[in-house]
């Protein structure tokens, strides 16, 4: 009792005084300016420039949009990139659908006329000369894809090499440095299956597949579907089992380390308050841990929006190739051959298998963010 009355006859005029000045000075606009300089957002920015990134939007302007609760901003300027990109990529799906539709119909038509003459050879031939047209065009146009979906997946690991360090500075310094250190790991193992096993692997498996299905068409006898078939089930499964894998490491992980972080802060909240004068300190590092778990999440938000923004287009132009495929298909089917049809499909299957790599890995890294962002919510 003597201390507490010593201690109020000490510090109490000044500790109201500080309260005062903290309410009417030290606002939440500040904290949230001290705290992206502290995570050193302005760095991370300069790197995605550097790399390409953001040409429309900046990262610290995105986390500030996200935070503000504009998203009809962002929903706008993201119909707008949409609107251009489908005017710009729409006549290259119509001209190769064009071209297929236009050989197979010159093909079949000629061999035809040459199965009437009774002329078996000729027959043969013109459809060998057809069919190899066919394939140049099928597989430019999946050489092109596969090129641009290599391209994007080597983009997305510096994105996330840039994003990922941000956040987890965050998390640590909201008191969740557990949670940060799982996330981060996490990070740098979907880092690794994009990398090595995505890359390295299942893209050449895919491009094997098409190949290999196209030289089966070739011929009248089957000799590579089975092949086919297996390198196929293959790839998917290896796909469905990373993301399986990858999920239930993010379940576990959000079980365990954030419960520990909070039973920590927790504790070290109970000491503050314990202290004479812990009140004030209490409303300070409140406000500040306030705002900088705000920051943390719209950190996260922003960063699953450069995932996505990344990507989007990527999928978008690899499904409407797939499509394209399947629509020629149809068309082709009446007029052509099988092995025409057979072939066209085949690039349709490999565009199918190329959209499951993009959609795994955004998946690999949007979950991630998700899970951590949520078990930490607790700010």
């Amino acid at each position: 009792t003597d201390y507490n009355a010593d201690y109020d006859a000490d510090y109490g005029t000044d500790a109201t005084h500080y309260g005062t000045d903290y309410d009417a000075d030290y606002d939440t606009a500040q904290a949230y300016e001290e705290i992206c300089e502290i995570l050193q957002i302005d760095e991370a920015e300069l790197k995605l420039k550097e790399y390409g990134f953001q040409q429309n939007i900046s990262f610290k302007e995105l986390i500030h949009t996200v935070q503000n609760g504009n998203t009809n901003g962002v929903v706008g300027l993201f119909l707008s990139m949409l609107r251009d990109y489908m005017f710009g990529n729409i006549n290259e799906f119509r001209t190769m659908m064009v071209e297929v539709i236009s050989i197979v119909l010159l093909g079949s038509v000629f061999i035809h006329l040459s199965n009437s003459f009774g002329n078996g050879f000729v027959s043969e031939n013109g459809f060998y000369v057809s069919y190899l047209i066919i394939s140049s065009i099928l597989l430019t146009a999946f050489s092109v894809t596969l090129q641009m979906v290599h391209q994007t997946l080597e983009q997305l690991i510096i994105l996330i090499q840039i994003i990922a360090p941000v956040y987890a500075v965050a998390m640590q310094y909201l008191g969740h440095p557990l949670t940060a250190t799982g996330m981060y790991e996490l990070i740098t193992i979907g880092i690794f299956i994009v990398q090595i096993l995505i890359l390295k692997i299942v893209l050449p498996m895919i491009q094997f597949y098409v190949i290999t299905s196209m030289i089966n068409h070739l011929n009248k006898e089957d000799m590579f579907s089975k092949l086919c078939k297996f390198v196929q089930y293959f790839v998917r499964w290896i796909l469905k089992t990373l993301i399986v894998f990858v999920a239930g490491l993010n379940v576990i992980k959000s079980l365990i380390e954030p419960q520990m972080d909070a039973l920590s802060k927790h504790a070290i909240s109970k000491l503050i308050a314990s202290v004479p004068g812990g009140g004030i300190v209490s409303v300070l590092t409140g406000t500040f841990f306030g705002a900088g778990a705000i920051i943390k999440n719209c950190i996260g938000v922003a960063g699953i929006i450069l995932i996505v923004g990344l990507l989007f287009f990527p999928i978008l132009k690899t499904f409407l190739m797939m499509l394209t495929a399947r629509l020629t298909a149809v068309i082709i089917q009446p007029i052509g051959e099988k092995r025409f049809v057979d072939g066209v499909e085949t690039l349709a299957e490999g565009m199918k298998l190329l959209l499951m790599a993009l959609s795994c890995s955004i998946v690999l890294f949007v979950l991630t963010i998700a899970v951590m962002a949520y078990a930490s919510k607790g700010g």
